[in-house]
């Protein structure tokens, strides 16, 4: 996914008004930003204001030096936009074009302006949600960085029963679900919780329908091999957690789902493995 992050025309009054820790997480998310090599940009006359420069080198609040002191840093490495250039590029923002801007700001003003790696990923979600299937099946692993989507998934999102532009939101929001699950499925596999167990508390905890495979038979269609990092052995995983998707009046047969392993320490730094996005096994 093509993206660029532009900063707020208004930020000084953002920073000005901002408690530390808004502005430490609003670090942190630049900092992944620039090693990501995602390009963020400001506009010519957001760089020239008087208030910008003033706040960043007062030293009225001495725990605040650091932080402004790295905040003019990553600055200096935005690119620098003329006033039209960069108004055009902030009507695009939230529209399907090939690149995918984000708004810089502390206002939440919608899901497009972010201040947070979380607020990030709900951004570039959104945009998942209305892209062509190619475009996301492509993009799909970038967007869920707790989730490692087993190869062919593009391949498995052909069998769903209804159309993919009719389900294509609510898998989106499944998977953002089993993504932010991803540190409480861990947990619940060291205290040696059963698949039904973690389905369970996933469904009471999220409100989306989780279970493991009823069919003993299909089972075999879900195993994946992996490698233990921590043990250097091979083993065989069971991706027979699956979530389902509202019916809309679809026998329940032929109700669509997500299959996944919940995930395990020592296999892909314990990210959940999703093998299956389609139709019921």
């Amino acid at each position: 996914m093509d993206k660029i992050i532009l900063w707020g025309q208004e930020i000084e009054k953002e920073f000005a008004a901002a408690l530390e820790d808004q502005l430490d997480r609003l670090l942190e998310l630049i900092r992944f930003l620039q090693k990501n090599g995602i390009p963020n940009e400001i506009c010519e006359i957001t760089l020239e204001k008087a208030d910008l420069w003033e706040w960043l080198y007062s030293k009225d609040q001495v725990e605040l030096n650091d932080i402004k002191r790295e905040l003019s840093r990553r600055l200096e490495k935005a690119r620098v936009r003329g006033e039209e250039e960069f108004n055009r590029l902030l009507e695009k923002i939230g529209k399907q074009f090939a690149v995918k801007g984000l708004l810089l700001s502390l206002q939440r003003e919608n899901i497009y302006c972010i201040s947070t790696i979380a607020q990030y990923y709900v951004g570039i979600r959104a945009y998942l949600a209305m892209e062509k299937k190619d475009e996301f099946c492509n993009d799909l692993q970038e967007c869920f960085p707790n989730i490692v989507f087993a190869a062919g998934i593009g391949t498995t999102i052909n069998t769903l029963n209804r159309r993919f532009e009719e389900i294509q939101k609510e898998i989106v929001e499944h998977l953002a679900h089993i993504d932010g699950y991803q540190t409480k499925f861990s947990e619940m596999f060291k205290a040696n919780k059963s698949f039904q167990e973690m389905a369970k508390q996933f469904t009471a905890d999220t409100g989306i329908d989780c279970s493991p495979q009823a069919g003993r038979d299909t089972v075999e269609a879900l195993k994946e091999s992996r490698i233990n990092e921590e043990t250097g052995q091979e083993e065989t995983i069971v991706c027979e957690l699956h979530t389902k998707f509202r019916t809309f009046n679809t026998d329940r047969q032929r109700q669509d789902r997500i299959y996944f392993f919940p995930g395990k320490q020592g296999i892909l730094g314990g990210r959940v493995i999703v093998k299956y996005i389609g139709k019921h096994l």
